[in-house]
């Protein structure tokens, strides 16, 4: 294998591929990328053998070949050469020789023939979005979900495409975020079939990270046991997670009779400086309201406590409710409007918060669900 390929290139195409490689894997060969030269171009691919990331850059290959080099220390490598042409040609007993200006290192490697074999797919079956569209769905729920390694069906995003929208949820349990784009000719199901996957936490960060080809779109199905995502000259695969989701719709309370209107920058702004004295562990914080304002407050025996008054829009009796800091602020930095609205009825109901807004001012619907906490 004999190439020349542009350093600005190759580096773009390796960083993507270090969310992928496995750090600290006890199979060594997946800390390594697979580097394929042919048909003038260098083939990219890294996996964890459930999430696979495979791309390319142009190359000027003289001679075709392929072999897999450790991903991070060929990444740290190419970005620290001066901003030339690299050239890259392997040697005897897989090693490879990386020269550019008067720069040269020789990197050890292994066999391309000893990595994963990569999964192929059929994309004739396929859905296509806009990639921002997508990439905006999930910053608006990727937050939401477990961290719980043991909670399978809670271990990722729900995408579901249907006749008239796009959807998309996550949920731990404790809060949940919804987000729906209208379909208008965009994303539509084969033959009027729905499409309903449930995508690894590990592939939502990837697909932020891609990028759209000339037509903005990414195309995305499922085949075989993969899913996958074509986005230019990248294709983003996962294993599908096989479980059943919960039925979501359930959890949203109809009858939240209370509302709530208050801008959101001096909402967070509150919460985050009132939740420095708020118990570690359960981040509780206590919001009165009361006709006009808003007292967010927090006690800790061990630190002390704080308490803030936020102007709000609500004309209705006083209440309170218990909720965990961290949540609210997941919701209020993900929403783009300057002010919220919020749905409550008692403390032992659910608080439903969303970007104030009409339908002109947002392409989507966006809820966020958050379940009361109970104050010492």
């Amino acid at each position: 294998m004999e190439l020349t390929v542009a350093k600005a290139d190759l580096q773009k195409e390796l960083q993507l591929c270090q969310g992928v490689v496995e750090k600290r894997s006890t199979i060594p060969i997946l800390s390594n990328v697979l580097l394929k030269a042919a048909d003038e171009k260098l083939q990219i691919a890294a996996t964890d053998l459930d999430v696979t990331i495979v791309s390319s850059c142009p190359a000027r290959v003289t001679t075709p070949g392929g072999v897999t080099i450790e991903a991070r220390r060929l990444f740290d490598i190419i970005r620290s050469l001066p901003d030339e042409d690299v050239h890259i040609t392997m040697q005897e007993n897989n090693s490879l020789l990386v020269e550019s200006g008067t720069a040269k290192f020789r990197l050890l490697g292994l066999p391309a023939e000893d990595y994963p074999t990569l999964p192929t797919v059929d994309i004739s079956e396929s859905n296509s979005i806009p990639l921002e569209e997508l990439k905006t769905m999930v910053g608006k729920v990727r937050f939401a979900i477990t961290h719980e390694e043991t909670r399978f069906q809670l271990n990722g995003a729900l995408l579901k495409v249907q006749p008239n929208k796009l959807e998309m949820v996550a949920t731990d349990g404790h809060r949940m975020a919804l987000i729906n784009f209208p379909k208008e000719g965009n994303g539509k199901a084969k033959k009027g079939e729905e499409l309903t996957i449930l995508i690894p936490r590990k592939a939502l960060d990837e697909i932020l990270r891609l990028e759209a080809g000339e037509d903005g779109n990414v195309r995305f199905g499922v085949s075989e046991n993969q899913l996958f995502f074509d986005a230019g000259e990248r294709r983003l695969l996962a294993r599908m997670i096989d479980v059943n989701f919960p039925n979501y719709m359930e959890v949203i309370a109809r009858d939240n009779d209370r509302h709530v209107m208050i801008d959101r920058e001096r909402l967070l702004s509150t919460i985050r400086r009132i939740s420095l004295v708020a118990n570690e562990r359960t981040r509780a914080v206590r919001f009165d309201f009361a006709p006009g304002k808003l007292t967010v407050s927090s006690t800790n025996p061990e630190l002390g406590d704080a308490r803030e008054t936020v102007p709000i829009d609500y004309a209705g009796n006083p209440f309170f409710v218990g909720l965990n800091a961290a949540y609210v602020t997941d919701f209020l930095s993900a929403v783009d409007t300057p002010s919220v609205s919020l749905d409550l009825k008692d403390e032992n109901s659910q608080c439903i918060g969303r970007p104030a807004s009409t339908a002109e001012d947002l392409p989507y619907d966006y809820l966020y669900v958050v379940m009361p906490m109970r104050l010492a």
